[in-house]
C-alpha cells in the first residue's frame, strides 16, 4: 500500500512541477514581449529564449522570426517540430530567401497539410516554374486550385490564368487532384522532413 501512494505522490508531484514551469515559461514569453514593445531587445530576447528553452511554442516561433541565420532557423524548427503551422511557413520563406527552394518546398509542403493556404499557393507557384518540385502545370494547378478556395483574389487569378493554358483534360485532373493532395501529399526523396 506504501508504494501505491508513494507512486501517487511522485505522479502528483510531477505534474504540478510541471505545470509550474509551463506557467513560468509563459511568463517569461510575456515578459519577452513586453520589454520588446517597450524597446528593451536584450531583455526581450532573453526572456523569449528561456520560454523557448522551456518548450514554449509560441516563444520558439517569436524567437525564430526575431533572430536571423541559424539562430533563428534553429528555433523556428523547434516550433515546427511542436506542430507550428507558422514557424513552418516561415521556415520555407528563410530557404526560399537563400536558394534552398527543396527545403522550402518541404516546408510548404508540411504547412499546406496542415491547411495553409499561404503554402499551397506558393507550391502551386513553385512547380510552374520547377524551383524545388518538379515543373508540373497540372500539380501546380492543383495547388493553386486547394489555396484559392480560402477566396484570396490574387491566388484566384493567377490559378485562372494558369488554367487558360491548360486543356480541358488537365483542369479536369488538377481538380480531382486538389482533392486529395493534403491527404496524399507529393513527398520530397532525399529531402528530411521540415523541422529536421
Amino acid at each position: 500500500m506504501t508504494t501505491g501512494l508513494s507512486r501517487t505522490g511522485l505522479l502528483l508531484a510531477g505534474l504540478l512541477f510541471g505545470t509550474q514551469l509551463q506557467a513560468a515559461a509563459t511568463d517569461d514569453y510575456l515578459g519577452g514581449l513586453k520589454a520588446l514593445e517597450g524597446g528593451d531587445r536584450e531583455q526581450g530576447l532573453y526572456l523569449l529564449e528561456q520560454a523557448a528553452i522551456a518548450g514554449q511554442v509560441d516563444a520558439q516561433f517569436r524567437l525564430g522570426e526575431l533572430l536571423s541565420g541559424q539562430h533563428g532557423e534553429r528555433w523556428l524548427r523547434a516550433a515546427v517540430r511542436q506542430g507550428s503551422r507558422p514557424a513552418a511557413v516561415s521556415l520555407a520563406q528563410r530557404y526560399y530567401d537563400n536558394a534552398r527552394y527543396r527545403r522550402a518546398a518541404q516546408c510548404w509542403l508540411h504547412a499546406a497539410q496542415q491547411g495553409s493556404s499561404e503554402a499551397q499557393a506558393r507550391l502551386g507557384a513553385l512547380q510552374v516554374v520547377g524551383y524545388g518540385l518538379p515543373k508540373d502545370q497540372v500539380q501546380a494547378y492543383a495547388w493553386l486550385n486547394l489555396a484559392a478556395s480560402e477566396g484570396d483574389a490574387e491566388v484566384i487569378g493567377l490559378r485562372d490564368k494558369l488554367a487558360e493554358q491548360l486543356t480541358a483534360v488537365q483542369r479536369d485532373a488538377g481538380e480531382a487532384l486538389s482533392r486529395d493532395l493534403t491527404l496524399h501529399p507529393p513527398v520530397l526523396p532525399g529531402e528530411p522532413p521540415c523541422g529536421e
